[in-house]
């Protein structure tokens, strides 16, 4: 995998060191499925005549990525969290959730486990989603597996890595759970396009950062963290509070970032970012890379108040794929950033394989983002072993359809602004160009419509949106790159950097803060948001094109194009536009079933309705129930650990279907307990519920008295007023109250034998609760027979 930073000048490259070795392959013999139709899981790539290969086999490890468990369901789910009128509606899953209802089934990941078994291979660990099975061993026994050809290769790096060189096949019947297959690709190392913009020399390195707003303003074209804030409207969200609290960015990384030139970027800024990192597979090699350090430096300068979690891994191997499906099995962030990409026609790639990965994450509620590109309409530029790498081309994952890709603007003034399509020509001493086009693998989804797609545009177009790009116009960030011996007189310190690459850490740090100034713990997919704000929550970019190397890419318009996708985020409208659908208070209400409650029982059971300005039920919406008094205990639908205090209870209740969520309130003691939902920091509606303590039934009656021989029969009816408290039996006397027999439980009729035949008796009843008995009622005379 690429990725996507892009600096002044193009970055000193290791070369690869060319040992002529002769190529010695894995061949495999035919084994007893042979017979058995064969389904191709992975491509192949031609292995590059100048890399060195080992006669020897290796052991190595990859990855198999198992089809979901019905994947129609699985489809409209994700389509009903962002459907308003769904009662899925934003009703995220945890990872365990996913795996039971979508993840593979036991049977599938069994017979997977016994087919790479019966071969010699090791089967390790199933993935927490239920969507990633870890499996080793010998490139020899890989090679039978798949009924395929296995090369071994030595890296630039000294390590051994293993490809495909003819397509893998598996018997039907197994290859039909699997989606894709991961760890075959990057035998060369994946070069970085690493461009700088001209500095001058005075202004490289600054010595001091004298402010928080000012580090090297403009440097070479570069803007501040203060100016890009100005930009895109962060400026307003930090005076508001909103700087990304309670939120996640998972940064994706397969290099390693500098701790110390971190360290220098946050003093200059005066920042200390909440920052942890997660080594997958053993983590990226020892030397510091400057695409990771930019993307720190940056997400947690414009999310102050974020969180920042950095997952790095190995770029060879498994590691692309398994850093993926870390950040979705421990399901922590709640965005995830990725600068790392290819072409989707690289053939040792495998978009195919990160689809459930995608998937998971979707139903999780995490917003995916990625750079588009830098080469342009030409993605593959650049890639070993693709034909006519200049031909129009896409970047995965930014390409993916339940990822939002982010493309790449010139920014020639902050004031208004000016943007166009970022373009610098492939003649130039600084190339590139923002990313964008229409993919060869996905169809164009149905929440994809805005002004400028048509009825022709079936394929997954890209980018989604664009953000600075231009190298010459980009973001001012810190690295020293020593480790990587990179710094040169115009390349140490403080430098503007540009690339898509600065794009997607910048889009997480928007989308963070708006999740927080909206009231939710994740915005989840957003691309559907992005598009239903098409023409209210972008600024349209019309200007530049992205047809780097002069064949035929695309051009700016008006509305959405594949250049600049729906332009840049409007300061204004973009963060509002991210909010779930917002509810109107005015159609909304709470109501209780009764002012008047008891204390000691389960008490007020009240609703409240939670619709938008059209009248329309939100649904699965998660509401706020806060509870006041004055002393005792005070709960929310009986549950204690919604108390929070004396005389106080707070507690998170979901909308149903039709957009109600029904609660009762208890309190321990007698007092006026205010209680007030609220719905995304907004108030729903207010009511207050008198409690009392519970008192003595109201007065029974009798419903019907009939004379038997010997006796009569009895029906009580109830009291209008059960005192607060449940009748717990009823009573009845034949003496006028001097004595009283009760009514088996829960009795409200009984026969009376034995008594004086042709005798009057007078008849009361009274019902009992817990505090005691009733008044007698009313009384009535009845006659015996014979």
């Amino acid at each position: 995998m690429r990725h996507r930073l892009v600096h002044p000048s193009w970055a000193t490259l290791t070369p690869i060191v060319l040992c002529g070795a002769l190529a010695s392959l894995a061949l495999a013999s035919t084994p007893a499925t042979a017979v058995a139709p064969r389904v191709v899981v992975a491509t192949a790539s031609p292995v590059p005549a100048n890399v060195t290969v080992v006669a020897a086999p290796i052991t190595t490890r990859f990855d198999v990525t198992l089809r979901v468990r019905d994947a129609a369901a699985l489809t409209a789910y994700i389509a009903g969290l962002a459907d308003p009128s769904s009662p899925d509606y934003r009703r995220f899953l945890t990872t365990s959730e996913f795996a039971s209802r979508f993840g593979a089934s036991q049977s599938s990941v069994a017979s997977l486990r016994r087919y790479f078994s019966n071969f010699g291979l090791h089967v390790g660990s199933l993935s927490k989603g239920r969507v990633v099975l870890h499996v080793s061993g010998s490139t020899t026994a890989i090679a039978h597996a798949f009924s395929t050809s296995v090369v071994s290769v030595r890296r630039a790096n000294g390590q051994l890595a293993a490809q495909f060189v003819a397509p893998a096949t598996l018997p039907a019947s197994i290859g039909s759970m699997v989606a894709g297959i991961g760890g075959f690709s990057s035998v060369i190392e994946p070069s970085s396009n690493l461009v700088r913009a001209h500095v001058s020399e005075h202004a490289s390195t600054p010595s001091s950062c004298s402010s928080t707003t000012n580090p090297a303003q403009n440097l070479g074209g570069g803007y501040n963290v203060a100016q890009q804030a100005t930009l895109y409207g962060l400026s307003a969200q930090w005076q508001a509070g909103h700087t990304g609290v309670g939120q996640t960015i998972g940064i994706y990384e397969l290099g390693q970032y500098d701790p110390a030139d971190v360290a220098t970027f946050d003093q200059c800024y005066k920042i200390t970012p909440n920052l942890s990192t997660v080594n997958v597979d053993n983590g990226p090699g020892p030397a510091f890379s400057d695409e990771a350090t930019l993307d720190v430096e940056e997400a947690a300068a414009l999310a102050p108040g974020a969180n920042i979690i950095v997952y790095q891994g190995p770029q060879g191997q498994n590691g692309p794929l398994d850093v993926f499906q870390t950040m979705a099995d421990q399901n922590v962030a709640t965005v995830v950033s990725t600068s790392w990409g290819t072409c989707e026609d690289d053939q040792s790639n495998s978009p195919s394989a990160e689809v459930p990965i995608f998937e998971q994450m979707a139903t999780q509620g995490q917003t995916v983002l990625s750079a588009a590109g830098d080469e342009g309409s030409s993605d593959c530029h650049g890639i070993t072993g693709v034909a006519g790498q200049n031909q129009l081309a896409v970047d995965d994952p930014a390409s993916q359809p339940l990822v939002t890709g982010v493309g790449g603007l010139t920014i020639s003034s902050i004031a208004g602004p000016t943007e166009s399509v970022w373009n610098t020509g492939a003649g130039t001493s600084n190339p590139g160009a923002g990313g964008g086009g229409k993919s060869i693998l996905w169809k164009r989804p149905s929440w994809q419509n805005a002004t400028g797609i048509t009825g022709a545009d079936t394929a997954r177009l890209v980018p989604d949106l664009s953000v600075m790009g231009d190298p010459r116009t980009g973001f001012v960030m810190y690295y020293s790159g020593v480790a990587s011996g990179q710094c040169t007189k115009n390349a140490c310190g403080w430098q503007p950097v540009g690339g898509t690459s600065i794009g997607s850490p910048l889009v997480s740090a928007l989308v963070v803060t708006a999740a927080q100034a909206c009231g939710v713990g994740r915005l989840g997919f957003i691309n559907p948001a992005l598009y239903a704000m098409a023409t209210s929550g972008f600024i349209d970019v019309t200007l530049g094109n992205n047809d780097l190397f002069s064949v035929g890419g695309y051009a700016a318009g008006v509305g959405y194009d594949m250049a600049s996708g729906l332009g840049s985020p409007r300061p204004g409208t973009f963060f509002t536009g991210l909010c779930p659908t917002p509810f109107d208070t005015a159609h909304s209400s709470v109501s209780p079933t009764s002012l008047r409650a008891t204390t000691g029982v389960p008490g007020a059971g009240l609703r409240a309705s939670v619709r938008t300005s059209s009248g329309q039920a939100i649904t699965n919406a998660s509401v706020v129930v806060s509870a006041v008094g004055s002393s005792g205990t005070v709960k929310v639908d009986g549950d204690v650990a919604s108390a929070t205090g004396a005389g106080t209870a707070t507690y998170d209740v979901t909308t149903d279907a039709t957009g109600a969520a029904s609660f009762t309130v208890t309190s321990s003691t007698p007092q006026v307990v205010t209680v007030t939902v609220t719905y995304q920091s907004q108030t729903v509606g207010t009511s207050s519920i008198a409690f009392a303590a519970p008192t003595a039934p109201g007065r029974a009656s009798i419903a019907k008295l009939t004379a038997l021989a010997a006796g009569f029969s009895l029906r009580v009816h109830a009291p209008s007023n059960t005192g607060g408290s449940a009748i717990t039996r009823y009573q009845y006397s034949t003496n006028a109250g001097a004595s009283w027999v009760t009514l088996a439980r829960g009795a409200t009729s009984a026969t009376v034998a034995h008594l004086a035949k042709r005798h009057t008796y007078v008849v009361v009843v009274r019902a009992v609760n817990a505090v005691g008995p009733g008044p007698a009622s009313a009384r009535h005379l009845v006659r015996t027979k014979a």
